[in-house]
């Protein structure tokens, strides 16, 4: 398996593409892949060539250096992003939670690339404090395959989702395997302190979204 490191210039990576027009490029989420869209590609594609993507050490995207730190990892999706649509090439843009962390990077250094962008639940303001919202450690499962997905039910909707009669068999069996071929800690991108520098340099219109319960 090809390992991504900082000094990688043109790093590959996965993504499922789909539709014609501009670029749409979407980013998932942490212990995420490209299946966070998965009810967004087919609407998308109506409209645009949708790239959903797989982060590095995410999916089936090459490994990282385990060493790499945030500002490196960002610094390698962006160079990832132009491996992909090649480096003229402008996009429309929307990342989730750790995926809206390195959108944002992204739209920074690529100014007038990116036609548009939105940022849904997003993080990137520091690291949380006081906040306990009841996930519970994927570890704790061993090889007891029901535990495992007691807690991934538990994780979504303590983190992702509100409604228990969203969180499925098929989103239970999505998000089991997104955490089981996690290979990066978004913890790295997504506690930094890095969106109130980004965000001031962003040129394109931007949209926020916030969920709540």
């Amino acid at each position: 398996m090809t390992v991504l490191t900082a000094q990688t210039a043109q790093p590959e990576i996965a993504y499922k593409r789909k539709g014609s027009g501009p670029n749409y490029v979407l980013l998932h989420g942490g212990m995420g892949s490209w299946n966070h869209w998965a009810r967004n590609i087919d609407a998308l594609a109506e409209h645009y060539t949708v790239y959903a993507i797989d982060h590095p050490g995410y999916g089936d995207s090459p490994d990282v250096d385990k060493e790499m730190s945030g500002e490196d990892y960002r610094g390698l999706v962006c160079r990832a992003i132009d491996t992909m649509l090649g480096a003229d090439a402008s996009f429309h843009l929307t990342g989730f939670s750790f995926g809206s962390v390195l959108s944002s990077c992204i739209a920074a250094r690529f100014g007038d690339r990116v036609k548009a962008l939105s940022l849904i639940g997003s993080s990137g303001y520091g690291k949380p404090e006081g906040r306990d919202i009841g996930t519970r450690s994927y570890k704790s499962a061993g090889d007891d395959e029901a535990k495992f997905r007691d807690i991934v039910r538990n994780n979504l909707l303590a983190f992702m989702l509100t409604n228990p009669e969203s969180i499925d068999e098929t989103a239970i069996d999505y998000h089991g395997a997104n955490v089981r071929r996690t290979r990066f800690d978004s913890r790295k991108v997504s506690w930094g302190d890095t969106q109130r520098l980004d965000l001031p340099r962003i040129t394109c219109p931007l949209q926020i979204i916030w969920g709540y319960q």
